[in-house]
């Protein structure tokens, strides 16, 4: 019999397909390669998102590093003193925002301009404290911020933090802040001058907003009670993402926290489209009592003068 007889290939076909049925580890080899291919496939579909992720990532850093860097090129950290009607120019063509700046132009005779990078609440806050006091000579004021300051070591330890990394960021607080206060004149050195050159050095400045970034961290930590109900999922992952990291923005829960810590008030000025809204933290301290206000624009603060 011929071996190119169309039944025996039928029927060796026949014969290989019942003996991958009757073989059930030839059957598991080839589910295992099909398996290990799909899984190969899959591994690099994933792997391929992953690199247009990483990629996406990079570019937005790289972008967001040459925003920051042209602003640090472009604005200083805190400005000079500027008359208030600087704001009529920024504004100027942007009509719905016209009767709020007359507003505030009206009521205010000064504006800093403080720099945009996340820290412009705490930059402002330390900035006027450090200004009020020594350009008023206060020292009843003086001696309660000093009395802050040396009691947030037990609380920052209290809460977690470690002590041996902070310690430099206190440190520089007090000394700048002891220094500014009782030995300028001493030395014939303007509290203007002092303060223009303290707040122009990028690493103290960032040193002082480190170390009131933590108190206020620890305080939050020790009263979560009054605080962890505004905010979503751990309080704890919260303000180590929102209040210890250095260029994050203030919010409502940070403000507060500062003004509570403190005890020094705080007036915000929040510039709307045709009409204005203030908000006063504490809500019952009277306008006398207040020296700190800021002029809030989207994501932004501005100390304002009156």
């Amino acid at each position: 019999m011929s071996d190119n007889n169309p039944n025996n290939n039928i029927n060796n076909n026949n014969q290989g397909a019942l003996e991958q049925m009757n073989n059930p580890q030839l059957n598991q080899t080839q589910k295992e390669q099909s398996s290990a291919n799909n899984n190969t496939n899959e591994n690099k579909k994933i792997d391929e998102e992953r690199q247009k992720i990483i990629s996406e990532y990079e570019m937005a850093i790289e972008y967001e590093n040459s925003i920051r860097q042209e602003i640090e090129l472009t604005s200083p950290l805190i400005s000079e003193e500027l008359p208030i009607s600087i704001l009529l120019d920024d504004y100027k063509s942007n009509q719905e925002y016209s009767s709020s700046i007359k507003e505030v132009t009206d009521k205010y005779k000064h504006i800093r301009k403080v720099r945009r990078d996340g820290n412009c609440f705490y930059r402002s806050f330390i900035y006027r404290i450090f200004e009020y006091i020594c350009m008023k000579n206060d020292k009843s004021l003086y001696e309660h911020i000093i009395k802050k300051i040396s009691e947030s070591k037990e609380l920052i330890k209290k809460n977690g933090y470690d002590w041996e990394f902070i310690s430099d960021f206190y440190n520089i607080f007090y000394m700048e802040f002891h220094h500014c206060f009782n030995s300028l004149e001493k030395k014939g050195i303007s509290v203007r001058e002092y303060l223009d050159n303290l707040f122009s050095d990028k690493e103290k400045g960032n040193y002082l907003i480190y170390f009131i970034r933590f108190c206020i961290a620890a305080f939050l930590k020790e009263n979560s009670f009054l605080y962890e109900v505004y905010v979503d999922g751990p309080f704890e992952n919260w303000i180590t993402r929102e209040v210890e990291a250095i260029d994050h923005e203030a919010d409502q829960i940070q403000i507060m926290a500062c003004v509570n810590y403190f005890d020094i008030g705080v007036k915000i000025v929040y510039l709307h489209p045709y009409k204005n809204e203030v908000m006063k933290f504490p809500e019952d301290k009277s306008d006398d009592q207040i020296f700190i206000i800021v002029l809030f624009t989207p994501g932004h603060y501005d100390l304002l003068y009156t």
